[in-house]
């Protein structure tokens, strides 16, 4: 008797779970393909929000070359090199983000905008190419995070790290330097000191360094006194002078430089100061493809955005 119920109760249950459709006026063949459809929907969103978390950065094919560097050492270093001028080795060296690189030949270092929106123009990354071949053929298939650079200075390298220890960041390396200012009461000032028109203000270049330290002090005095509102630089011609030139010569803001036997970069972020994650690229088989620096991010765009209102 029990056995009967209990076999019952398991024929019931059986029922139950066939009958959930029951009550709807459609087919069970509509029923089926509608689910289907909204199955088919569903997975296509979830594949639509998976995808960019593994390419968070545009296709290779929209990127172009902003120069080459070398990196006889093998090991890359990447951070803000304006910081090099306010912390001393030992405690910059916990802001360098490195990676081992072919040292045999020279790398290719190219950006991709973002192309589209209020910030087209600004670089969505830039990246130190190791392997062109399967960059070209879009065989990135994980990212490795490396670090995160802490920009102050607008501005990043990718030079060896060897080279640091060769780099002039203060000290003229010609014994000559430029002084210039700007600002509000930049003409005001320029009458004063009898100060030819430059590219960014007023100012002087190539001065021996004794009369361009004079100068820059008489402007900081003068500025003082009157309560000028301007800005005013004093230029030594270092690598980091050299450097700053050849990027803003550059119509894509990066330009390299000979350094103790080896090539770097400078480049301008375009999002201004910020914090930028670094990340090594692989392939398939988790060979490096390239080294990235992500410049758009949500906190990049969100800075941009207060600035830009």
């Amino acid at each position: 008797m029990a056995a009967a119920k209990k076999a019952k109760s398991k024929q019931r249950g059986a029922k139950a779970s066939r009958s959930s459709f029951r009550g709807k006026t459609k087919s069970t063949k509509a029923s089926t393909k509608k689910v289907t459809r909204k199955q088919t929907k569903q997975t296509k969103q979830v594949t639509r929000k998976q995808a960019p978390a593994r390419h968070m950065f545009v296709q290779p094919g929209q990127s172009r070359v902003l120069g080459e560097i070398s990196i006889p050492s093998g090991k890359l270093a990447i951070f803000d090199i304006g910081l090099f001028g306010y912390l001393p080795r030992e405690a910059l060296e916990p802001a360098i983000v490195t990676c081992d690189v072919p040292s045999d030949r020279v790398l290719p270092v190219v950006g991709a905008p973002v192309g589209k929106g209020r910030f087209a123009d600004c670089w969505d990354h830039v990246a130190v190419v190791i392997d062109a071949a399967a960059l070209a053929r879009s065989e990135i298939a994980t990212s490795k995070k490396l670090g995160e650079a802490a920009v102050d200075f607008a501005r990043l390298v990718c030079i060896d790290h060897a080279a640091l220890d060769g780099w002039q960041h203060e000290d003229s390396l010609d014994g000559k330097a430029d002084v210039v200012f700007w600002g509000r009461d930049d003409r005001v000032l320029a009458h004063t000191m009898n100060a030819p028109r430059t590219d960014e203000g007023y100012g002087w270049v190539d001065l021996p360094i004794d009369e361009a330290e004079k100068k820059s002090d008489v402007i900081a005095r003068k500025k003082s006194e009157n309560k000028w509102l301007l800005a005013a630089d004093f230029r030594p011609h270092s690598h980091h002078y050299y450097a700053l030139a050849a990027a803003r010569r550059s119509p894509d803001r990066a330009g390299t430089l000979d350094v103790a036997g080896t090539r770097m970069m400078l480049l301008f972020t375009s999002w201004g100061d910020g914090v930028f994650p670094i990340y090594l690229d692989l392939d398939h088989d988790d060979r490096p493809v390239q080294v990235r620096i992500q410049l758009a991010t949500a906190e990049s765009n969100a800075a941009m955005a207060s600035v830009n209102p």
